[in-house]
């Protein structure tokens, strides 16, 4: 008679169990500073830092930069090392235009999906609606980490009740091998269907702007300036600039982290149909990131990604008639700790 009490236990103790592990997160708290990793300003580069990723089964970040007037990108790859002298940075050509500059619109944010010693490595690109050649589509592209150079693989579209949607940020889960795209504020979770050269989403949400808790406070960062997402980890990264009296970039910027669990939102939204986008998320509020810059006028936090439990990041940096840009870390925070 005393088995049934036992199960309900065990039950009961797995239930709390299987809580307790969605709801614990790794390192917290609130980061201001940080180091540079690699500078990405000389001679010959362009001067708008833009989208960024990491390739963490290869040990290289990618990054964009582009050229306003022109529409034109600038690819590049970066070695990384723990030994600052052995990061090397290389300026990619496109192999059909023998060219380091293309048309990859404006390069908002990069997503990249990769195994460990691929020699071809997949990189997303979100231009927006920028450029001419791929308006409104998402961009994928071949690296051949070898002969550094990339071509384009493939472009899909996602189509929004009859419309193709311009997307500016854009984010892969190796564990749900699932993307996670934004258009405006609205975000979709899915895959790419090479047949169809479509982005099938499963799942939508919002996220909410008007109560982000940065440092212990609720502040309205709805006005701020929306830069990339990375996903890592069960959290989604959301780097913000605050905007200056002209409505740019200022020298302020704001990374907010989401609670994010893909694959019960694909299956909520499958078995529970609701409204799209009626999903909405709110900050953790024992984690965020800002850094106010007292040395430079202009600090915009453009992308963020992982490697190893260190979140970099990439900054279009600089003061009037200067341009420091570069790729840093936040001291003092890893995931792991």
């Amino acid at each position: 008679m005393f088995r049934k009490p036992r199960v309900l236990i065990t039950a009961v103790i797995l239930a709390i169990s299987s809580l307790a592990t969605t709801t614990v997160y790794a390192q917290s708290g609130y980061f201001n500073t940080y180091t540079t990793y690699t500078p990405l300003s000389k001679s010959g580069y362009f001067t708008a830092m833009q989208g960024m990723c990491v390739d963490r089964n290869n040990n290289a970040i990618y990054a964009a930069k582009l050229n306003s007037a022109t529409q034109k990108t600038q690819l590049f790859s970066i070695k990384m090392s723990s030994t600052s002298s052995n990061r090397t940075v290389t300026l990619l050509k496109n192999s059909d235009t023998n060219s380091t500059s293309y048309d990859l619109g404006h390069a908002n944010d990069l997503a990249v999906k990769a195994s460990a010693g691929d020699k071809n490595v997949s990189i997303y690109v979100a231009p927006m609606s920028d450029g001419t050649k791929y308006v409104n589509k998402i961009i994928k592209l071949s690296v051949d980490t070898t002969k550094k150079t990339y071509k384009v693989a493939k472009t899909y579209v996602l189509n929004y009740k009859g419309s193709n949607l311009s997307i500016s940020g854009i984010t892969y889960s190796v564990g749900t091998d699932k993307f996670i795209v934004r258009s405006g504020k609205r975000f979709f979770i899915g895959t790419f269907n090479d047949k169809t050269g479509r982005f099938d989403y499963e799942a939508t949400f919002k996220l909410n702007y008007t109560k982000a808790i940065v440092n212990n406070k609720i502040e309205d960062v709805s006005k701020y300036i929306q830069q990339g997402i990375s996903f890592y980890q069960g959290t989604l990264y959301v780097p913000l600039s605050k905007p200056d009296a002209n409505g740019n970039a200022s020298n302020v910027s704001i990374i907010l982290t989401y609670p994010l669990y893909i694959n019960i939102f694909i299956k909520e939204q499958k078995t529970t149909p609701a409204a799209d986008f009626s999903k909405e998320l709110f900050t953790r509020n024992n984690l965020s990131f800002r850094i106010t810059s007292g040395a430079y006028t202009l600090f915009e936090i453009e992308s963020v990604d992982f490697d190893d439990g260190t979140l970099y990041f990439n900054t279009n940096r600089g003061n009037k008639g200067t341009q420091e840009d570069m790729i840093a870390t936040f001291n003092n925070y890893n995931y792991y700790k």
